[in-house]
């Protein structure tokens, strides 16, 4: 028959297990969706096509049926969730579908959200503009920081401030 000594200890030892499960468990089902299941990384995030022609499908295999073609190399889409080499992706209208890995680069783009938006030659508004950009055109960036993304177009490198840009999280920080 056990006695007080051993009920405590079996205690002891089942609330330490409790503890570490707890532990290693996420916080919250939210908190849980903050990552992909397939890659562990953050949910949501930036990516961009990698190809000129993406299709987005309506679900993750190639026998769902194609809803939108992206003719655009380099774009940026969301991506929100995953399942093995799918990405549920949100596009720059809120559209969303499945498109495939293959497809998807991790190469950190933007989109101009504004016409005659000005290109600066640092990251302050009172320094010199070097180009006027238009609506749509894409930026690869370099750097993002208080408010501001260093950015290449074409043969151009200068600063973009960061609400002007599709394709970066308010407060992001890219190295």
């Amino acid at each position: 028959m056990p006695t007080l000594r051993h009920l405590t200890w079996l205690l002891s030892i089942s609330l330490v297990l409790i503890g570490a499960m707890m532990a290693l468990a996420p916080a919250s089902h939210a908190e849980a969706e903050r990552y992909g299941r397939v890659t562990g990384e953050a949910l949501p995030r930036w990516v961009s096509l990698k190809n000129e022609d993406a299709y987005m499908r309506r679900g993750p295999t190639k026998n769902h049926a194609i809803e939108w073609v992206y003719q655009r190399q380099f774009m940026p889409i969301e991506v929100v969730g995953e399942f093995g080499n799918w990405r549920k992706v949100r596009d720059r209208d809120g559209t969303l579908g499945w498109m495939g890995t293959s497809v998807l680069h991790n190469h950190r783009t933007g989109m101009i959200q504004k016409d005659r938006t000005p290109l600066f030659r640092m990251g302050t508004q009172d320094s010199d503009v070097i180009a006027i950009l238009e609506e749509d055109v894409i930026v690869h960036l370099k750097a993002c920081q208080d408010h501001w993304c260093h950015v290449q177009v074409d043969n151009l490198n200068g600063w973009l401030p960061m609400p002007v840009i599709y394709g970066v999280y308010g407060h992001e920080l890219i190295n």
